[in-house]
């Protein structure tokens, strides 16, 4: 982030909030740009008034209706008024359709984000969510007058100096006992998704470590990352403090000779290092910059393809290959479709072939695998069902959020049916679901699965009936049925955390966040949700938002870019039951769902909400996914809304505050598009971190 002229002038902090600074806004003087230390070469200017004249010339040959010389009050002076008190509404005299016309079809834009003044810019793609989320919130915003004061300014008062925050390596625990808790807690919490690990050889391991017999720096470094995300879960359990980052940093003194060659141990490094990531925040690794480092070894070391006719490895190794492979495969299945970039590794050039279903205590070193199948789900039943997953999420991606729509026939087979595809993968993935292996009660480590796969399935279901570069116009059926998805991935994900079961992991801040903003589409889109007589839609959608801000405010008090999020969370809500009082149809609520809500700033203890009292849809079933995915009238323009504007988007321009794990300090800046919300920013940090591993 640059500081304005006037704060660079007087060597003063700028708050960064555009386009009218506190200090420019306080003294009432024009807000500058100041130097920036970006290369701007001296032709700046004219290669910009080129790409305008290029960019003008694209809308007349394909919109020559639209009036290109049409004038308009300028942005900055009409912010101006907006802070300065002015009761002037500019927005009431445009023309609202041309706002959301086919001309600014945000399903197909290229987004490239400024993560760093100093860095080169970042790519998100569609699948990301990132114009979904502009729209919504663009959408809501005229209608929503947010108070900016419900957001805390960012300040110096939580500024801790860095010295104070060293943290020191730790040695392993005094008691066996204690370093085999702290073990089990990583296995119960990671393994049932990513078992790239043997449980009983990491415990042999373990037993060597107290037993004084010498380790190699890879068994030093596993013993240790897996101590720390133990610890990590322990702490969130228990709600006492251990030392994760500690026994992280003694394990990062042994990061440089685990990786000086390819093996498949050092793959299993890089996959905690990954899974560290998800669970701490202490975390300053980039995910992206990491998988890729992963990826690379997988296909040096050839773990995509199936080795036979070797005596190299071991019915042993061909498994264990087998295992780090899919984790790492479902692990860029989920990078690239959450960051909306290009997949990795594509399927035609592995051999997909599915690790055994059976339990980490029947799978030894030096004897055969058995081949007698289990009647009961096992360790690794979970992981070979998401496992599946992740290959309907490659198709997804590759159909529906593919950059050329006229790809080659010798790429991929060529999809000539986009609506009955939809159909089918709906079918599939409705048949995926039916297939869950359902864990018992009796065996908590992996219980809470049977619920975290069901919310996987609404996820993908989200990502294929929601507005996409194939099917930017969702019919009335399909947002209903993304509407459905959204309340039952919400509801899945609160009885998790109702129950203690639910893991604090960055992957459910974004897919909650994604959430929240699917529900805001499904309510406000024409023929919507939102429509006259769909009360029971409006009072489960506050619920829905209520549950949602209780598990980021449990979430909050281990990430702090989180709590952010929920107060922009619980100022939308707030802003909603407004409009729903406006239209009508809210005057019902006031006395129940909306009484609920928190008031703005509040802090939301870890009550649970009672969600038998919820009015949820009709579960979802085969039928109701292909009649929603079949031909039915289709929304003239679905990113029409009345009065939409982006000055919504400056409610959400503060700054974040210093941090000393530099977790917070990034400025977004979307290019051709206005200034993306900090909530975006916390959901994709984990992807797009500054720092490369």
């Amino acid at each position: 982030m640059t500081a304005c002229a006037r704060c660079q002038k007087r060597k003063i902090r700028c708050d960064g909030v555009t386009p009218v600074c506190g200090g420019c806004q306080r003294a009432h003087v024009d807000c500058v740009e100041g130097v920036s230390f970006r290369d701007i070469s001296r032709n700046y200017v004219d290669e910009l008034e080129a790409r305008i004249e290029w960019l003008e010339s694209i809308i007349r040959e394909h919109l020559p209706s639209f009036d290109l010389h049409k004038s308009e009050e300028p942005e900055k002076s009409v912010r101006l008024d907006c802070q300065r008190g002015s009761d002037a509404r500019p927005s009431q005299a445009r023309n609202d359709k041309d706002d959301w016309g086919p001309a600014r079809d945000i399903t197909d834009q290229l987004g490239m984000i400024s993560i760093n003044p100093e860095a080169d810019l970042r790519y998100l793609g569609p699948s990301s969510g990132l114009f979904f989320t502009r729209f919504v919130l663009t959408g809501l915003g005229r209608k929503a007058e947010l108070e900016r004061g419900l957001v805390p300014p960012p300040g110096d008062a939580n500024f801790v100096p860095a010295e104070l925050l060293d943290i020191q390596p730790k040695g392993l625990p005094s008691d066996l006992k204690q370093a085999q808790w702290l073990t089990q807690g990583y296995f119960e919490a990671v393994h049932g998704q990513f078992p790239f690990l043997h449980r009983p050889s990491h415990l042999d391991l373990l037993q060597k470590a107290y037993n004084g017999v010498g380790l190699l720096p890879v068994d030093q470094f596993q013993i240790y990352m897996v101590l720390a995300i133990g610890a990590t879960i322990r702490s969130r359990q228990l709600k006492v403090l251990l030392s994760a980052e500690g026994y992280c940093t003694s394990a990062m003194v042994h990061l440089d000779t685990i990786f000086q060659k390819s093996s498949v141990r050092g793959v299993q490094c890089m996959l905690l290092l990954q899974m560290y990531t998800f669970h701490n925040p202490s975390s300053t690794i980039s995910l992206w910059t990491l998988h890729y480092q992963c990826l690379a070894h997988v296909l040096e070391l050839g773990l995509h393809r199936n080795v036979q006719g070797t005596t190299a490895f071991t019915e042993f190794d061909r498994e264990m290959r087998t295992r780090v492979f899919w984790c790492v495969y479902t692990m860029d299945r989920y990078l690239c479709t959450s960051l909306g970039r290009a997949i990795g590794i594509m399927d035609e050039q592995c051999d997909l072939r599915l690790p055994h279903d059976l339990n980490d205590e029947d799978l030894h070193p030096d004897q055969p695998i058995p081949t007698q199948p289990s009647t009961t789900p096992t360790d690794m039943s979970s992981a070979i069902h998401l496992f599946k997953l992740a290959r309907f999420n490659a198709e997804i991606k590759c159909v529906l959020y593919c950059v050329d729509r006229n790809s080659p026939p010798y790429t991929q087979p060529s999809i000539t049916d986009p609506k009955h595809w939809q159909q089918d993968i709906l079918h599939r993935l409705h048949q995926w679901k039916a297939a869950i292996p359902h864990h018992p009660p009796e065996n908590p480590a992996y219980y809470h699965l049977n619920s975290l796969l069901e919310i996987k399935y609404h996820e993908l279901v989200m990502l294929i009936v929601r507005p996409s570069p194939q099917f930017p116009y969702p019919s009335r059926p399909l947002i209903k049925l993304c509407f459905d998805s959204a309340l039952e991935c919400t509801r899945l994900y609160h009885q998790l955390y109702a129950t203690n079961m639910l893991q604090y992991t960055r992957m459910i801040v974004q897919s909650l966040f994604l959430c929240t903003i699917t529900i805001f589409y499904c309510i406000w889109a024409p023929g919507g949700m939102g429509e006259e007589g769909q009360e029971e839609a409006e009072e489960a959608t506050l619920h829905a938002l209520k549950s949602i801000s209780d598990i980021l405010s449990a979430t909050g008090e281990y990430w702090l870019e989180v709590k952010r999020s929920r107060d922009v969370l619980d100022s939308i809500t707030r802003a909603a039951v407004r409009r729903f009082a406006r239209r009508g149809t809210g005057r019902s609520l006031s006395s129940s769902a909306a009484s609920s809500l928190p008031p703005p700033n509040n802090n939301i203890n870890n009550g649970t909400q009672d969600m038998s009292t919820v009015s949820l849809p009709s579960t979802l079933n085969d039928a109701s996914c292909a009649a929603a995915a079949a031909d039915a009238p289709v929304l003239t323009d679905p990113y029409y809304m009345p009065n939409a504007t982006s000055d919504f988007m400056s409610f959400f321009m503060d700054p974040q505050p210093e941090s000393a794990m530099e977790l917070l300090d990034f400025s977004w800046d979307v290019y051709g598009g206005g200034i993306m919300d900090d909530v975006m920013q916390d959901t994709m940090i984990s992807g797009n971190n500054s720092r490369a591993w």
